[in-house]
């Protein structure tokens, strides 16, 4: 048993930490704060192209991850802000789906099993339903060519044209995912509704998150 098991029991708490210098620094720097899970860019964010993973690379994360008691489970990647995968205009969307695809390959070759990504915006270019079949179009696109990476959508604040604001969002782009085993969903539960107190927040998203929650087949 680790010290950060004995410290936390079953629930796994930790924080988005730097890459910088290389993604096998992550784990290093997850353990320097005490935390037994963590979040991190496998690549720069906010840039489109990315240096391939070097094997040297790749032995020193899942190495530094074993020294330091973190599983797959523990750590969540998070991809690019630039991808939409909702993306109206056809090279945007081909060029947001070659990367969320180059982000899902970076996970597997790490030995992740998991993507976090916000699900996409319509820019007023497309109706809701369309752009979260599209989004959903994308994932379904990802999957076939990436093996054992789940995609992982996170809620959003609904800033601007983004999607994923209402759970019922969520809901949508689940059921046109092919491979429902291999899609998640990240819940923020400080952003779904920004301009409400938390117990607002809560009086008003409890019923739809309940219903998502009962289509995923899970208890809450």
């Amino acid at each position: 048993m680790t010290k950060q098991t004995q410290a936390f029991g079953n629930k796994f708490i930790g924080a988005h930490v730097s890459a910088a210098g290389g993604v096998d620094q992550a784990p290093m720097r997850a353990r320097e704060i005490g935390a037994n899970a963590f979040a991190l860019f496998t690549k720069n964010q906010r840039q489109w192209n990315a240096k391939p993973l070097e094997e040297e690379t790749i032995a020193a994360f899942k190495s530094n991850c074993e020294k330091h008691g973190f599983k797959s489970e523990q750590i969540l990647p998070h991809d690019s802000y630039l991808i939409n995968l909702g993306a109206p205009e056809v090279e945007k969307l081909e060029k947001s789906r070659a990367a969320f695809i180059d982000e899902m390959e970076r996970c597997r070759q790490l030995g992740l099993t998991l993507l976090n990504f916000h699900p996409g915006s319509h820019l007023k270019k497309l109706s809701e339903k369309d752009c979260l079949s599209r989004i959903a179009e994308s994932i379904n696109i990802a999957l076939e060519q990436v093996p054992d990476v789940i995609a992982v959508i996170e809620n959003t604040a609904g800033q601007g044209t983004n999607l994923g604001w209402r759970f019922e969002h969520l809901a949508q782009i689940i059921e046109q995912v092919e491979d429902q085993s291999r899609v998640g969903v990240c819940l923020i539960l400080a952003i779904p509704l920004p301009q409400a107190t938390i117990c607002e927040q809560w009086q008003h998203a409890m019923i739809p998150l309940q219903s998502l929650i009962k289509w995923l087949g899970c208890t809450i």
